[in-house]
């Protein structure tokens, strides 16, 4: 999708606390074939009654514009009815980028979805991460699915080659750090570049409360360790990043940048930039549940199915506007990736810095142009 789609949503970055969502975490389904240590909604249990297909159409047939969903879960392809799901959103709401995360047990079902939206929704761009926590067996005794590690990179290997198929594309790898792989991190980004076809890494950092509270003891430099070698990959073009979309190394200057305040939220505990949870970003649990954050379980603003399915009349409610004082007055801090991402893109005081890490990039792949002549 051109980046005029995008720039239309640009006022509501002067007027963020009464806007509509810009970043909508949909969990579909609470089922998973894998069991996690680190799930990161172990203590955050969604509803076991899953909003239905029609649901989720009145859902969206009354929301407004928007700019990223986030279908998850659970293992959200194991809703059978997922292309459908994002085909409602990109028809009522004009949804420009979606991203999927999976742990990639269900190869056949990956591919046939993904290839069905990318040819039904055209100028979508989409993202597929698939989840790998470590290399053979470690990937699987943190999942706790004996061979799921092969399975993820056969889904990995497949989604590959969709993307050199469909430019508005994008296959990823993501790693969730924790307690369990932080030591062996530098030795899963060179199997990574080395040994797999992977151009787009990125990771997440365990949050929230862990099905294992032990996985959230990791070690911060480790992470940031990790973190400046995806830097160095992205400036050195050993990593691509997110070259298929547009401001594409805006993007990648923001997750250089959202690598280093997470490292400092954990070193300092405490907020480093103003948080947009239930403003610009929201969340949607699969029973219908509307919550400012996925990590805000204590601040639920009404339940869809209470509200004629009707997103705006839960998202400008009283309840709501309460629930943005107590983030706003808390100075509520977290290491969430994705409202991290609204943070640093809609915050214009961060500016000068994605514009000093943009042009570090842009310099980067200049010289590496040069010596290439």
């Amino acid at each position: 999708m051109s980046g005029l789609n995008y720039l239309k949503f640009a006022p509501r970055i002067l007027r963020p606390r009464r806007a509509f969502p810009l970043y909508l975490v949909f969990f579909l389904t609470e089922r998973c074939n894998a069991d996690c240590k680190h799930c990161l909604l172990g203590g955050i249990k969604p509803g076991k009654d899953e909003l239905s297909l029609e649901e989720i159409e009145k859902i969206s047939s009354k929301m407004d514009d928007f700019l990223f969903l986030l279908p998850t879960g659970g293992e959200p392809f194991l809703r059978r009815d997922l292309a459908e799901i994002v085909r409602i959103f990109h028809r009522n709401n004009n949804v420009c980028n979606v991203g999927i995360p999976t742990n990639g047990g269900l190869t056949k079902r990956v591919v046939e979805t993904v290839t069905d939206i990318l040819d039904t929704c055209p100028g979508l761009d989409l993202m597929v991460d698939v989840s790998v926590d470590g290399i053979g067996k470690d990937h699987d005794e943190i999942r706790r699915v004996p061979g799921l590690f092969e399975k993820a990179m056969t889904t990995f290997r497949e989604l590959k080659k969709i993307e050199a198929k469909y430019p508005r594309f994008t296959a990823a790898i993501e790693t969730t750090v924790s307690s369990y792989n932080d030591s062996k991190l530098r030795e899963m980004y060179e199997y990574f570049t080395e040994n797999t076809e992977a151009d787009t890494i990125f990771t997440l950092l365990c949050r929230g409360k862990p099905l294992e509270p032990a996985a959230k003891f990791f070690n911060i430099d480790n992470y940031e360790k990790y973190a400046r070698a995806m830097e160095k990959g992205i400036k050195e073009r050993m990593l691509a990043g997110y070259r298929r979309f547009p401001f594409s190394d805006v993007i990648n200057a923001k997750r250089i940048i959202r690598h280093q305040v997470i490292a400092r939220v954990i070193r300092e505990n405490r907020m480093i930039l103003p948080c947009l949870g239930g403003s610009l970003g929201g969340a949607i649990f699969a029973d219908g549940e509307v919550l400012p954050c996925e990590l805000h379980g204590d601040l639920k603003l009404g339940n869809l199915r209470d509200h004629d399915y009707d997103f705006k009349k839960i998202w400008f409610s009283e309840k709501a506007d309460r629930a943005r004082d107590v983030i706003r007055d808390t100075k509520c801090f977290c290491t969430y990736e994705c409202f991290l991402t609204l943070n640093i893109l809609f915050n214009p005081r961060v500016y000068p810095r994605i514009l000093k890490e943009y042009l570090a990039i842009k310099l980067a792949k200049l010289k590496r142009r040069k010596a290439a002549k």
